[in-house]
C-alpha cells in the first residue's frame, strides 16, 4: 500500500512490534502507542495519525518502508476490503507464534500463572489452513438486481460482495451463487438495515465434514420467501452436482427459515421453520456421531476439533473410575468423548436447546453414563456439592468469565 503526498506533522515513521486482537499492527512513537491497520510485526512504515487520544492513537498506513519478513501476499482477493480475516498478510507460521504468545501473555498477565513455560505446550496448527470452516453466516444487502452476499467490511455493516471465501469449503461459494441467482430471478429484496425494509437478511450454511450433510438457512425480515420450492430444488441440484475430494457425497439434508423481524445485530431468533429435510445435520468426531440443529453450538473447525479432543483425552488419562464435570458443555461434544472412558460425566450448560441436543447425542451414541443439566454453573455447582457430588476432573471449555464464583 502506497500513498504519495506531502508529509504533515501527523505523519511519522515507526516499526510495528506487535499486533492487537483485532489484527491491527502496534507501534510506538515518543511514548505514544499507535494502532495501524494493514500492518504486521516487523513492518517499518510511514503512517498518518488520524485519531489521537491521551494514551494511544489510531493511524493509517501511508507507505511500507521495509516490509516484515513474515509479510505475505493475501490468499484471498477480498482480504483488503473484507473484515472476516484480519491476518492474511501474515504468514501462517507467524500467526501461530503470535497466538501462542498472546495466550502466554494472557495467562501470565491476567491469570497470574507462574512457571508458564513448564506447563504450556506448543500450539498445534493445521497442515492446510484453508477451507476448514463448517459454519458460515453471510449478511445479504444491495438490491434485487444487484444483491451483495458476503461479509462486513472492517468496523462497519457495509457488505463486501465476496463471491468466494477460502476459509470455507467451495460448496459454500456454490450455495451463495445459487441464492444470488434466485434473488435476481425472483425479485427478492435484500434487507436494508438502515430503514428496516427488504426480506432476506442472512444466508446460513453448516456442513458435516465426515457425513456430507449440508444445512442451508435463510434469515428473513418477514414470514416466508416466495417460490421456496424453486430455491430448494436449485440447492438440491447444485449441492449434489458439486464434487469435493475432501468430502463424502454432499447432499442437502436440512433447509430452514428463521424469522427475525427485529432491528439490531442479532442474526437468528428462536423462530425456525424446517422447509426441507430433517431439522439437523450430523457430524462424526473420533468415532462419535453428533446431531447439530440450526442454532446449536458446535466447533466450526472439525479437523482441529479432533486434534483438540485427542489432546483432552490424553491429558485426562482416564482409568474408567472417574466422575467428570463438564462446565459450559454446549451440545456435549467433549462430555461424550470423555464418557467413553469415564465412570460418569455430568455436563452443565445454561442454553436449554444445547442441553436437549446433548441428551440426543448421548442417546445416539449409546452413552448412558453421560447426563446433562440446564442452568447456570454458579447456581448448580453449590447444589451438586451439597448433594455430595465430588468430581475427579473438571473441564472448562471455554473458561468463561465468572466461573471463579
Amino acid at each position: 500500500m502506497t500513498e504519495n503526498r506531502a508529509l504533515t506533522r501527523d505523519d511519522c515513521t515507526l516499526e510495528i512490534t506487535d499486533i492487537s486482537h483485532e489484527g491491527h499492527g502496534i507501534g510506538h512513537v515518543n511514548g505514544l502507542t499507535l494502532f495501524v491497520p494493514n500492518t504486521v510485526p516487523g513492518d517499518r512504515a510511514l503512517v498518518h495519525i488520524e485519531i489521537r487520544k491521551s494514551r494511544y492513537a489510531v493511524a493509517r498506513l501511508l507507505r511500507l518502508i521495509q516490509p516484515s519478513p513474515d509479510r505475505i501476499e493475501p490468499g484471498c482477493v477480498y482480504a483488503a476490503d473484507c473484515g472476516g480475516c484480519t491476518l492474511q498478510t501474515l504468514s501462517y507460521e507467524a500467526q501461530l507464534k503470535l497466538k501462542q504468545r498472546q495466550v502466554k501473555e494472557a495467562l501470565t498477565r491476567i491469570g497470574k500463572t507462574t512457571s508458564i513455560d513448564k506447563i504450556m505446550r506448543p500450539i498445534l496448527g493445521m497442515a492446510d489452513p484453508w477451507h476448514y470452516r463448517s459454519k458460515v453466516q453471510m449478511p445479504v444487502s444491495g438490491t434485487s438486481k444487484e444483491p451483495k452476499i458476503g461479509f462486513y467490511a472492517p468496523n462497519s455493516h457495509e457488505v463486501v460482495d465476496a463471491r468466494i471465501c477460502k476459509v470455507q469449503p467451495p460448496v459454500c461459494d456454490k450455495i451463495q451463487s445459487v441464492v444470488r441467482d434466485f434473488i435476481r430471478s425472483n425479485h427478492i429484496e435484500p434487507y436494508n438495515e438502515q430503514n428496516h425494509t427488504g426480506l432476506l437478511r442472512h444466508l446460513v450454511i453448516r456442513l458435516g465434514f465426515a457425513t456430507g450433510d449440508v444445512m442451508v438457512g435463510l434469515v428473513l425480515n418477514g414470514a416466508d420467501i416466495p417460490k421456496r420450492e424453486v430455491l430448494i430444488q436449485s440447492l438440491i441440484d447444485a449441492i449434489r452436482a458439486h464434487e469435493d475430494p475432501d468430502f463424502p457425497s454432499l447432499h442437502l439434508t436440512c433447509c430452514f427459515l428463521n424469522r427475525n423481524t427485529q432491528r439490531g445485530n442479532t442474526i437468528q431468533t428462536a423462530d425456525n421453520e424446517i422447509i426441507h429435510g430433517q431439522g439437523w445435520i450430523e457430524e462424526k468426531i473420533l468415532g462419535l456421531t453428533y446431531r447439530i440443529s440450526p442454532q446449536a453450538f458446535f466447533q466450526v473447525n472439525p479437523r482441529q476439533t479432533e486434534v483438540l479432543f485427542e489432546l483432552v483425552i490424553e491429558l485426562a488419562d482416564l482409568q474408567g473410575k472417574e466422575n467428570i464435570l463438564d462446565l459450559y458443555c454446549g451440545t456435549g461434544s467433549i462430555s461424550l468423548q470423555l464418557a467413553k472412558k469415564a465412570r460418569k460425566v455430568l455436563g452443565i450448560e445454561m442454553v436449554e436447546a444445547a442441553i436437549q441436543d446433548a441428551r440426543v447425542n448421548a442417546k445416539l451414541n449409546n452413552l448412558s453414563n453421560a447426563d446433562f443439566l440446564a442452568g447456570k454453573a454458579e447456581t448448580l455447582l453449590p447444589q451438586l456439592a451439597d448433594n455430595g457430588w465430588n468430581p475427579d476432573l473438571i473441564v472448562l471449555d471455554p473458561p468463561r468469565k465468572g466461573c471463579e464464583r
